[in-house]
């Protein structure tokens, strides 16, 4: 019996680490298709909400998802252009903030009674030595630009996929041509549909209400480019855990190098972080609650993995693919018990 089950896991280890390498090799092609399902439940769950608008429930289903489609587009399209004009802005800038940082770093160091100091050129000639910062530049540009051509490459395939959404059930039934695997098939897209959907809207409302109150926050205190780094803020919510931090750092930075102070700076970390600890903890469990239903644990590790494999789009999709892995794994009946593992309350029906 023993050798049974180490000879089950063996195997199942087995094909992780084959379906792993896939995952890896076939990123460019599976990406933008993944991205166009997900695309496509979020689509679907806001036509649903559309519908139960008074004077709105008569606009047929496929109409309401076109409209969403296009809204979403257009919503994208404008954010890229705003944080490209922006991010343009921010660096031609910098001058300004690289003498404030040499003013701040000699008050500091005159503070501490240092009196000679290396002058900027001597340790940016030492900080390019150790690192490559316009490599790192040009890779994150490269990342960007990528991620940029797989969300296009997405949305062409939503566009696709919304024209045979209505008729996919009855091609279910056919094509399992027994009624009881096509219900249990369809029962299974629906549990993912809903996982997938109420945690990408609730996470999408939760997001919008911290880059509002972070922009206010910036307002009050004179940060530039309020209304940039509240988008960003935004976007990097979605990252779970890691997101929040890295938000935060990048005005906090700003504000140090614009008003060359340390309590400015410190005020702004305060508050912002507040903000952050505030819908973490009080909103944001109160909106998507145990939406996807996995451990802490289960999503340190799974952003730990899908970033591995798929960057960017893995660290922000991290949640919902491990979500739709433990919902695939629970209705196999020897994989059952890994999903129970997985979840966070060991519900899993």
């Amino acid at each position: 019996m023993l050798q049974f089950d180490v000879t089950k896991l063996a195997a199942g280890l087995i094909i992780a680490v084959l379906v792993g390498w896939l995952l890896v090799l076939g990123k460019s092609i599976l990406l933008p298709v993944l991205l166009g399902i997900i695309g496509i439940y979020v689509l679907d769950s806001t036509a649903s909400a559309v519908g139960r608008v008074p004077g709105l429930r008569g606009i047929p289903r496929r109409l309401r998802r076109l409209l969403a489609l296009l809204t979403i587009f257009l919503i994208v399209f404008l954010m890229a252009m705003f944080i490209e004009a922006n991010a343009q802005a921010v660096a031609e800038n910098m001058p300004r903030y690289q003498s404030n940082l040499n003013t701040l770093v000699e008050t500091i160091m005159g503070s501490l009674g240092v009196e000679k100091l290396p002058d900027w050129s001597t340790i940016e000639k030492t900080l390019s030595d150790k690192f490559d910062v316009m490599g790192f530049l040009q890779g994150a540009l490269t990342t960007v630009q990528g991620f940029g051509t797989i969300l296009f490459m997405a949305i062409l395939y939503m566009v696709f996929i919304l024209t045979d959404l209505d008729g996919m059930p009855a091609k279910v039934q056919q094509a399992f041509g027994n009624a009881e695997t096509a219900g249990r098939s369809l029962k299974i897209v629906g549990q993912i549909n809903q996982k997938i959907g109420s945690y990408l809207s609730a996470k999408t409302l939760i997001n919008v209400i911290l880059a509002t109150i972070s922009f206010v926050i910036m307002l009050l205190l004179g940060i530039e480019f309020a209304l940039f780094w509240a988008i960003l803020i935004g976007l990097l919510n979605y990252i779970p855990y890691l997101g929040s931090i890295l938000g935060v750092l990048f005005p906090v930075m700003l504000s140090l190098v614009q008003f060359t102070d340390l309590w400015h700076a410190g005020i702004a970390f305060v508050a912002l972080m507040a903000a952050q600890l505030f819908v973490g903890n009080v909103l944001e469990p109160r909106l998507v609650g145990n939406s996807v239903n996995l451990s802490g644990f289960m999503v340190l590790f799974s952003l730990a993995i899908w970033t591995a494999m798929w960057g960017l789009a893995g660290t922000i999709l991290a949640a919902p693919l491990t979500a739709v892995v433990m919902i695939i794994l629970s209705q196999i009946q020897s994989t059952r018990p890994i999903a129970i593992l997985m979840s966070e309350n060991g519900e899993i029906d």
